[in-house]
């Protein structure tokens, strides 16, 4: 390979994965700016997907696990109504709500891993095609990491 092509691969590596940027797997800060953003748009995903009908009140996350690294996170939460007072199961199903998103003007829901119990080996095979190529698999839990290597079966 010459060196102009070497570089040219060097350099695409660089920008396409954040570990070779440097970038390690963060969780935002309460309150921050980019902790809003992403449960704003988790949220109204949550609504047109989950909502089994008109909610009397606005709908805030209960964040269990949060991760992010470049333009990815991963996010395992609750959804309560802004008082602190059950959403679930009355207007939002009884699920684990797990996602994984994507930052492109705005933080989008790209893969719902939601359910209440442990996929099968064929629904496994789906889920790992399913991920983009240059997602950073570090984000997800320790569950999902031995769900996804089939140790849960």
């Amino acid at each position: 390979m010459n060196t102009p092509r070497l570089l040219a691969a060097l350099l695409l590596a660089c920008l396409l994965l954040p570990a070779a940027r440097g970038e390690e797997a963060y969780t935002p800060k309460a309150g921050s700016s980019e902790r809003k953003a992403i449960c704003d748009g988790l949220r109204a995903f949550l609504i047109q997907e989950y909502a089994e009908k008109k909610l009397p009140k606005p709908i805030v996350l209960k964040i269990e696990y949060l991760k992010v690294s470049g333009e990815y996170c991963f996010i395992e939460c609750v959804p309560v109504f802004e008082d602190g007072s059950d959403a679930v199961p009355e207007y939002l199903p009884d699920i684990g709500y797990t996602h994984c998103l994507k930052r492109f003007n705005g933080w989008h829901v790209i893969l719902d891993l939601s359910r209440t119990d442990v996929p099968g080996a064929e629904e496994i095979a789906k889920i790992k095609k399913s991920f983009p190529g240059d997602f950073p698999m570090d984000l997800l839990t320790e569950d999902w990491r031995q769900i996804l290597a089939g140790k849960y079966q």
